[in-house]
């Protein structure tokens, strides 16, 4: 007489691995729990515990940035600080190329030149209004 599985255990694996187990319970013609059950049970060898071992600590250990994001990330910065200095740059030379327009005669100029010709020509008693004549 057989007795059916009624207890569970859970083992958090990565999706990679969960699809890898998946793959070799169907290549088997078993279930994922059978395949486990089976696996388990027939785990005696210490040279397996000492490779089932060191996947587990090379799964918990932190893992190292990714050299190629790291390299992808330096060049994004360095190209962003390329681009600031020649948008400033180009910033620089189009404010010195803007035409200077001359400036225009100030109203206050031109009184002052009227009023400078208006003393030549003895006509500045009625412009400063002291009644001289």
């Amino acid at each position: 007489m057989t007795t059916k599985p009624s207890e569970r255990i859970v083992v958090f694996v990565t999706p990679a691995q969960k699809l890898a187990i998946g793959k070799t319970a169907d290549n088997l013609g078993i279930s994922v729990s059978e395949l486990m059950r089976r696996t388990v049970l027939n785990f005696n060898a210490t040279s397996e515990q000492i490779k089932a071992a060191g996947i587990v600590d090379r799964l918990r250990a932190p893992k190292a940035p990714d050299p190629l994001d790291v390299a992808l990330k330096s060049v994004a910065a360095t190209a962003a600080a390329r681009e600031a200095r020649e948008a400033a740059a180009s910033a620089a030379k189009n404010a010195g190329k803007r035409p200077v327009k001359p400036a225009p005669k100030t109203p206050e100029i031109s009184a002052q030149n009227d009023h400078d010709d208006a003393e030549d020509s003895g006509e500045d008693a009625w412009l400063s209004g002291d009644g001289r004549s």
